[in-house]
């Protein structure tokens, strides 16, 4: 388990949910930042995305969490934090912390239904077993 050095911000419902960062991850969330941002601030990135996608999908299941992030899902994430974040602020806590929380609310606001079928999907393959990690 890793442990952040952003400062998250608190919001009602947090369910504190961290999961491991993938030793094998190319296309999801954390791949997909770590080519771009380096390893250290995929790391930190990781860690909110986990704590927030937890708190707006209001799940409680570690391993839900990190499926869905590993997951195609997490690629797109990763491309809309790029989207707001400028390349010369990839080294900046704060800026780069911003673009993982706008991006994640964007997401998770009520009535997202392309982003919520999605989580729902992941959420049954990880229950039935069908999600290979």
């Amino acid at each position: 388990m890793t442990k952040t050095t952003f400062v998250h911000k608190t919001y009602s419902g947090e369910n504190n949910v961290l999961t491991p960062v993938p030793k094998k991850d190319l296309w999801g969330f954390y791949g997909s930042m770590k080519c771009m941002v380096g390893e250290k601030m995929a790391i930190k990135l990781w860690d909110s995305a986990s704590l927030m996608i937890s708190t707006n999908f209001h799940e409680d299941n570690p391993a839900v969490v990190r499926n869905f992030l590993r997951s195609p899902c997490g690629r797109h994430l990763a491309d809309r934090v790029a989207f707001f974040a400028k390349e010369e602020d990839y080294g900046d806590d704060a800026v780069m912390y911003e673009a993982v929380l706008s991006t994640i609310t964007e997401v998770g606001r009520s009535g997202n239904l392309f982003w919520q079928t999605q989580f729902d999907k992941i959420k049954v393959a990880t229950a039935t077993g069908e999600w290979e990690d």
